[in-house]
C-alpha cells in the first residue's frame, strides 16, 4: 500500500505543468582560422530551443574548461593545445546585442558552413579584437546563454527547467607558440607552530601564457622515509615570469630541520621537475608589509632626526 501523500503528489506534478526547456547554438563549436594582432574580427553563431513560446536570451564572455586542453582537436575544426596561450581574453570580446528574443515566429531555416541545416531562433553577432601584443598560438573562449522566460509569457504555476550548451569559438594567433617551463629553486619557511610553507619557484620560460601547479611535492627525512606529500593551487603564469607556487605543510610532524624534496609542477600539456634540499627552519617567518617595523634595530632614526632639524631651521628663522 503507498503512502496516502503519493497520489496528491502525483496530481500536482500533472497539473504544475513543469517543463524542460533545451537551448542551444549552432555551429556548437567555431573555428575562426589563423588570426593576426592589431586587428577586428566580426562572426556570429544561431541559437536554438525547444521552447514554444518567446525566450529572452543574455549573452556572456565566459573561460573555457580546461579540459579542452587535455588532448588535441583536429577534422572540422582544430586546436592543439601543445602550441595554445591561456592567457585571458575576455577584454577581447564584444557583443553588440547582448539579450536577444527566441521566439517561434521568427524561426528560419539556415544552412550551416559545415553543410547541416537547423531552425534558427534567432542569431548573436561577437567581435572579436586582437590586440597587437596577442601571444602567439591557439586561443579557446565561449560565450555563455543565460535564458529566461519574459514575465508576460508566464502562465499558471508551471516551472521550467533549462538545459543549456555554451557556445565555444577557437582561433590561432599567428606566431611561434611554445609551452615550456622550469623550476628554478624551492624555498622552506615556518608559518606557524605546526605549519611550514614551501615555495616553488617556477619560470614560465616559453611565449604563451600557461595555468601551473605543484602536482607533488615530496619530502623525505635524513633516513630517507617520506614525510609529507604536498600539493599547490593553481597560477596562470605569464611568459618569462617567475610565480611562487606554495605548497603548506601542517600537522605535527612539521619538525626544524633539511628535507630532500622532489617536485614536480604541472602545466597541463607538460610538467617540470625539480630535487633539492629544503630547510625547515625553527622560528616563524613573518611577512611584513612595505614600512612596517618589526624590528628595534630597523628603527627609522636619520629621517626622524632629519625632521627635527627641519623644525629647528623653521623657528630660527620665523622668531630671528
Amino acid at each position: 500500500m503507498y503512502p496516502k501523500f503519493i497520489a496528491p503528489f502525483c496530481m500536482l506534478l500533472l497539473i504544475s505543468g513543469a517543463s524542460a526547456i533545451s537551448v542551444g547554438t549552432a555551429p556548437g563549436l567555431y573555428d575562426l582560422g589563423e588570426l593576426k594582432p592589431g586587428r577586428d574580427y566580426a562572426f556570429s553563431f544561431y541559437l536554438t530551443t525547444n521552447s514554444k513560446s518567446d525566450l529572452l536570451v543574455s549573452l556572456g564572455y565566459i573561460r573555457v574548461h580546461s579540459d579542452i586542453y587535455n588532448r588535441n582537436h583536429t577534422g572540422r575544426y582544430t586546436f592543439l593545445p601543445a602550441e595554445a596561450s591561456q592567457e585571458e581574453i575576455s577584454s577581447w570580446v564584444e557583443i553588440p546585442k547582448n539579450t536577444l528574443l527566441l521566439s517561434p515566429s521568427n524561426v528560419k531555416i539556415v544552412n550551416l558552413e559545415t553543410g547541416g541545416v537547423v531552425k534558427a531562433y534567432g542569431e548573436a553577432n561577437i567581435i572579436l579584437h586582437v590586440p597587437e601584443d596577442a601571444e602567439p598560438g591557439f586561443h579557446a573562449g565561449a560565450i555563455n546563454l543565460g535564458p529566461q522566460i519574459p514575465s508576460k509569457a508566464v502562465r499558471g504555476t508551471g516551472v521550467a527547467t533549462f538545459g543549456i550548451t555554451r557556445f565555444i569559438f577557437v582561433f590561432r594567433v599567428v606566431g611561434n607558440a611554445i609551452r615550456k617551463g622550469e623550476i628554478m629553486t624551492l624555498v622552506g619557511s615556518r608559518v606557524g607552530g605546526k605549519k611550514a610553507k614551501i615555495d616553488v619557484l617556477f619560470r614560465n620560460s616559453g611565449t604563451c601564457t600557461m595555468e601551473a601547479w605543484v602536482d607533488y611535492l615530496r619530502l623525505y627525512d635524513k633516513f630517507g622515509n617520506l614525510t609529507a606529500t604536498l600539493t599547490s593551487g593553481r597560477q596562470k603564469v605569464k611568459p618569462g615570469k617567475v610565480v611562487a607556487l606554495q605548497a603548506y605543510w601542517s600537522g605535527n610532524d612539521v619538525k626544524p630541520g633539511d628535507y630532500r624534496a622532489e617536485a614536480r609542477v604541472n602545466y597541463l600539456t607538460g610538467h617540470a621537475t625539480f630535487e633539492e634540499k629544503v630547510s625547515i627552519p625553527t622560528s616563524i617567518t613573518i611577512e611584513r608589509e612595505p614600512g612596517v617595523v618589526t624590528n628595534v634595530g630597523e628603527f627609522p632614526w636619520l629621517n626622524i632626526i632629519l625632521i627635527i632639524m627641519i623644525i629647528l631651521l623653521v623657528l630660527y628663522w620665523r622668531f630671528i
